[in-house]
């Protein structure tokens, strides 16, 4: 309702009835509607302003419009709390239906051969050394093994070292143009300095309008960014880097470091990275004379038992290497083996002393490393029937199983 002021003859509301604009908290006009009265108990908690003066409004009249507009959502939102108990809330019955499956869903083919027999086809891979080990040079080797097979590979140089790359595989023979290469500066400015698990979405546009068939990443520290000491205290930093590279459908091999002064220590001091990843290998400094690498695999997925693998690289006159020759490292160790045993028993001991001496910048604990790596291979050859025991205890020696020697009580008799 309305009236006219006669004063200017303005039309305004008429006030019905002068209230408090907070009365709705106070008493309850029997007037007023469920819907009204939650309404306006909902803008009287809810509304900051200043409350009109009722001289020169009709609270009721003006606000009841607006106030009914909320009602319902009002209405709405105290239905969903009466739901909620005690922190639970009841099950919506417009939900989709809970699905599952069992194992006989799921494609049980065997994972197929490794790459260069070393790589899974199917995951990200780790391989890690301590610094000047041969890291890089393995890389560069990779790439040429694999552009023999028909594949190609890429190299995300998150290091910044194009040269070293362009060096090594050069001095290797391999076609360089076959090789793609990405360093972070070729990366778009929105994704500068960003971990890995922000980058891989676009390497992985890279690698599919390259044709790259595996991504190498050189090294995992400066490609996550967010230093060595979260690496090896934040469990969740290698499945996160693991998941990126698992979203990209095709292979990979990230490189990295063991502690300082600890060649076999766990990748950064954390097992995480050695769990998260398909396959682990960790390189040493092998024996022999020359650059000598010697890589053994730490972790595997359904595989049985990998030899280790023994990389001898050869140099040129201008230092860059020319050659590398591989070798299953227990090969060369057994035949190192039975040449030693030709002279006569030997134990274990003496063995791996004989090979740390020829290990030029042996670690410490190689001796210790030697004995267990030893130990291992004479325990298959023994199951073979190539060598066999001879005593017991600290007494016991190793020698070739083809003698007519009888062995009594720990003394050779003829």
């Amino acid at each position: 309702m309305t009236t006219v002021d006669r004063r200017n003859g303005r039309v305004k509301p008429r006030i019905l009835r002068r209230v408090d604009p907070f009365d709705a908290l106070k008493f309850e006009p029997r007037s007023v509607t469920d819907e009204q009265r939650v309404a306006r108990e909902f803008h009287a908690l809810t509304d900051r302003r200043d409350p009109p003066d009722p001289k020169d409004v009709a609270w009721e009249e003006l606000r009841l419009a607006d106030l009914a507009a909320g009602a319902e959502t009002t209405r709405e939102n105290i239905a969903e709390s009466e739901r909620q108990l005690g922190g639970l809330t009841w099950p919506d019955p417009d939900a989709p239906d809970t699905t599952f499956r069992t194992l006989a869903d799921v494609d049980d083919t065997p994972p197929g051969p490794l790459l260069l027999g070393m790589l899974e086809p199917d995951g990200p891979n780790l391989m890690y050394a301590l610094g000047g080990t041969g890291k890089g040079t393995t890389g560069a080797w990779m790439c040429g093994e694999l552009i023999a097979q028909s594949m190609r590979p890429m190299v995300y140089d998150a290091e910044n070292r194009p040269r070293e790359w362009a060096r090594r595989t050069s001095g290797l023979g391999i076609d360089r143009s076959r090789v793609v290469y990405v360093q972070p500066r070729d990366l778009p400015p929105k994704l500068l300095g960003r971990p890995l698990w922000d980058v891989a979405e676009h390497l992985g546009r890279i690698a599919h309008v390259s044709g790259a068939d595996l991504l190498m990443i050189d090294s995992v520290l400066p490609a996550v960014g967010v230093g060595e000491e979260r690496l090896r205290s934040d469990a969740q930093v290698p499945y996160l880097y693991v998941a990126s590279l698992d979203a990209l459908s095709i292979p990979s091999l990230s490189f990295g470091h063991p502690p300082k002064g600890q060649p076999e220590g766990e990748p950064f001091g954390s097992v995480a990275w050695v769990n998260a990843m398909r396959m682990t290998w960790n390189g040493t400094k092998a024996d022999g004379e020359g650059h000598r690498i010697r890589w053994r695999s730490r972790k595997k997925n359904e595989r049985g038992y990998l030899a280790p693998v023994l990389l001898s690289v050869e140099y040129g006159q201008d230092g860059r290497p020319c050659a590398v020759v591989r070798q299953d490292d227990e090969t060369a160790t057994r035949e190192w083996l039975l040449l030693v045993l030709d002279e006569g028993p030997q134990a274990v001991s003496d063995l791996a002393e004989q090979i740390a001496d020829e290990t030029e910048d042996a670690q410490p604990g190689e001796v210790e490393r030697v004995k267990v790596r030893i130990r291992q291979t004479l325990l298959r050859m023994s199951k073979e029937g190539i060598v066999q025991k001879v005593g017991r205890g600290h007494a016991t020696r190793w020698e070739r199983a083809f003698t007519t020697r009888v062995h009594v009580a720990g003394r050779v008799a003829k």
